[in-house]
């Protein structure tokens, strides 16, 4: 399944120790090798069938990988790449799995030789429980895995790092990188900020005579849920990622600010209107659904062959929230080519066609299972 002859992932944790059993489970999987900063930590991993063999040492651990995953801590990430980048063998890739991605991004590929490629990623997985014990390798099954490709990735890294992450079941999708955080500060890093002021206001509360935590019900747990996460981690996340938070922290400020206006004027069919939005959207968030075959399409998109392609096709897609499912590359001359791009939904498809053809690409669709042409 893979073309990997070895994997090695620097931070066996949750996130990573998830990606060594992940990929161990592929058919002919490759060699996988863990790092990390203890030795118990590599005997669990090798223990739960993670990794096939571990190492303290970061160097010695990555000097013969095809693939090298970065595990870490945001904080820690860069100065990690930079540590091993004299180690990496020619034509190694570097990814991440950093919840946050332009620093990141921007500041690796100006480091790195021009024989290394570093595509920054972010998986949408986790759990609130941490280390290598409680990974699994389902974690990323249906699970959206973000690509920060810029116009400096290759084409055929790209491919090669999206179809391993297709295989062990992640719903892949190219992103902007500074649109990455712009998003995730509204989606990941807020809510974690919001579940943890929940939590400390009703602390604030509470005193020996009246408890009200032991009064929360359903809600209140699950709103919080998040706020158990670590906060070493996120103490890099939120700092890393600050223009952005601070900017989300302040547009929740003003929609609380219009929420309370309504009440205090008894305005009972604005507040309706405001509680009617927000149940309509949450119902209609995508959920998970079994892949059907008969609704595969087939996007051939003709293009040159310069760089940057691959990224303007992708991260175009993607800010569209459409997953590609599979990327094949057809060569027709030294100049051009096709790229052909399996989309899992009739509609995402179609949508996909569209915007691809508004940038000028010329696209073709075809159904996978019936084989029709458009």
């Amino acid at each position: 399944m893979s073309d990997f002859k070895q994997v090695s992932i620097i931070g066996v944790g949750l996130i990573g120790g998830s990606l060594g059993l992940a990929i161990k489970n592929l058919p002919n999987p490759p060699k996988v090798i863990g790092i990390a900063r203890r030795q118990d930590t590599i005997d669990k991993a090798k223990k739960l069938g993670a990794i096939d063999e571990g190492t303290l040492s970061a160097e010695d651990g990555i000097k013969d990988a095809d693939l090298v995953f970065v595990a870490t801590p945001v904080g820690a990430i860069v100065e990690t790449v930079k540590r091993i980048s004299p180690h990496l063998k020619d034509g190694c890739i570097v990814t991440d799995v950093g919840s946050t991605k332009s620093g990141i991004v921007h500041e690796l590929e100006n480091f790195l030789p021009s024989s290394v490629c570093f595509i920054g990623g972010h998986p949408m997985a986790g759990s609130e429980r941490e280390g290598v014990s409680s990974a699994s390798a389902g974690l990323f099954v249906n699970a959206h895995y973000i690509l920060t490709p810029t116009s400096k990735a290759d084409i055929r890294v790209f491919k090669r790092l999206h179809s391993l992450l297709a295989a062990v079941g992640a719903n892949v999708i190219a992103i902007d990188p500074d649109k990455h955080d712009e998003l995730v500060a509204a989606i990941s890093h807020l809510p974690h900020l919001l579940s943890a002021a929940l939590v400390n206001l009703a602390h604030k509360h509470t005193d020996k005579d009246e408890n009200l935590l032991l009064l929360a019900a359903g809600g209140f747990r699950d709103m919080t849920r998040i706020a158990v996460g670590n906060p070493s981690i996120w103490l890099d996340i939120f700092f890393e990622n600050s223009k952005f938070v601070l900017k989300e922290i302040q547009e929740f400020q003003d929609e609380l600010g219009e929420l309370a206006k309504l009440i205090k004027e008894r305005d009972g069919d604005g507040l309706r209107a405001k509680l009617e939005e927000a149940k309509i959207v949450r119902k209609n968030l995508p959920s998970i659904l079994h892949k059907d075959i008969s609704q595969f399409r087939e996007l051939s998109v003709l293009v040159a062959d310069e760089p940057g392609i691959i990224s303007d096709i992708t991260i175009a897609i993607g800010n569209i929230g459409v997953n590609i499912e599979d990327i094949e590359l057809v060569h027709l001359s030294e100049t051009s080519g096709l790229i052909k791009l399996i989309i899992t939904d009739a509609q995402a498809a179609e949508r996909a066609s569209m915007v691809l053809e508004e940038k000028g690409y010329k696209v073709r669709i075809r159904s996978v299972y019936e084989r029709e042409e458009r």
